[in-house]
């Protein structure tokens, strides 16, 4: 008399569903990465480095400029959506408009660009509310002569831009 086991099917082996997960599992966490590579892109990615690279003379001798005319504007920038701007000295060249950069370190769809217009008391100009967190600003003449460049944290009140240059 011989004690043979019953022969079971082969998707019904636990060795053989243990062997196959491995490379089951591999599959699919690669489609996962490969699904969130493709749809999240990186907005801060230049497709033009080059061009940039080019530029960085310009915005050097743009800053230098801001420091030789040694200008130290006061920006206000409130959670109501409001931007203000005023340079204590008279060294600041007539301006038709300065341009107001409200840049995100990371997330290119906040960044916000909007011309600061001249009024009695400085410059003004909308911005979109409650802006809060580290953001960068830059300052431009309305002929890109010099610029202003700092980080700060939002909303600003009276905070005193290119300060810590002699």
């Amino acid at each position: 008399m011989t004690n043979t086991a019953p022969i079971v099917p082969w998707y019904k082996q636990p060795w053989l569903w243990f062997l196959l997960s491995i490379p089951i599992t591999s599959v699919i966490l690669s489609s996962i990465m490969v699904t969130v590579a493709v749809k999240g892109r990186d907005t801060l990615v230049s497709d033009n480095y080059y061009k940039y690279g080019l530029e960085i003379n310009q915005t050097i001798e743009q800053d230098l400029l801001a420091e030789r005319l040694e200008l130290r504007p006061k920006l206000t920038i409130n959670a109501d959506g409001t931007a203000r701007l005023k340079f204590s000295e008279n060294k600041l060249p007539p301006q038709a408009f300065v341009t107001l950069k409200i840049l995100h370190p990371t997330l290119g769809e906040r960044d916000t660009e909007v011309r600061l217009l001249p009024t009695s008391n400085g410059f003004f100009a909308s911005v979109p509310e409650n802006l809060s967190g580290r953001y960068y600003i830059d300052i431009y003449a309305f002929d890109d002569s010099w610029r202003i460049r700092e980080e700060v944290v939002l909303p600003i009140s009276e905070y005193t831009l290119n300060k810590d240059n002699n």
